[in-house]
């Protein structure tokens, strides 16, 4: 009997990974579905956490190293986050609308689809952050660090990208229509060309 659950699995894997349309029976189905939605929500604690206090937030991101938050989908518009720690966190289509993200850690964060019109950003550090199709309309990322963030097909349209480093940032099909991209202070604008 084991063996047959076995090869029935594979072989509903093999048939959904070539495209053919399967209808699985309940005792396969619910746990798959079960799975995916949970997948498509934030970890409920970890929001209220870090909407609650600041400081406890980056506390536990010290004292729980190897946990990557999940705020998938999160409502955190008008939020508070100065200085708030979101390394490697998974913000997927959250909403961060009008957020303070004033010196950030948001390295290696999945900003993917995520809503960030009127985010400020200032002096946030994005370094390898992947924000595809995310809307950062009207942002203010003056002074960001951004070196190898993922910006493709990011909509930055009036977003302040003043002395912002974006060494070797992915801005593939980005739309910067009106952009501050203005470079004074920066390192990299201030160094002789060598």
């Amino acid at each position: 009997m084991r063996t047959s659950i076995t090869i029935s699995r594979t072989l509903i894997a093999a048939l959904i990974l070539s495209g053919c349309a399967l209808t699985a029976p309940d005792a396969y189905a619910a746990p798959t579905l079960k799975v995916a939605a949970a997948s498509q929500r934030a970890d409920a604690e970890q929001v209220a956490l870090l909407k609650r206090s600041l400081s406890e937030w980056n506390q536990w991101r010290t004292d729980n190293p190897g946990i990557k938050p999940d705020l998938t989908g999160a409502d955190l518009a008008e939020a508070n986050l100065l200085e708030a720690n979101l390394a490697g966190a998974d913000l997927t289509d959250a909403t961060l609308t009008g957020a303070n993200l004033t010196d950030a850690n948001l390295t290696e964060a999945n900003l993917t689809g995520a809503k960030l019109g009127g985010a400020i950003l200032i002096g946030a550090n994005l370094s390898n952050a992947n924000a595809l199709s995310a809307d950062l309309t009207g942002a203010n990322l003056s002074n960001a660090g951004l070196r190898h963030a993922v910006l493709a097909s990011a909509n930055l349209m009036r977003a302040n990208l003043h002395d912002a480093d974006l060494t070797e940032a992915n801005l593939d099909g980005a739309n910067l229509a009106d952009a501050d991209l203005s470079c004074r202070n920066h390192p990299v604008c201030t160094s002789p060309a060598g």
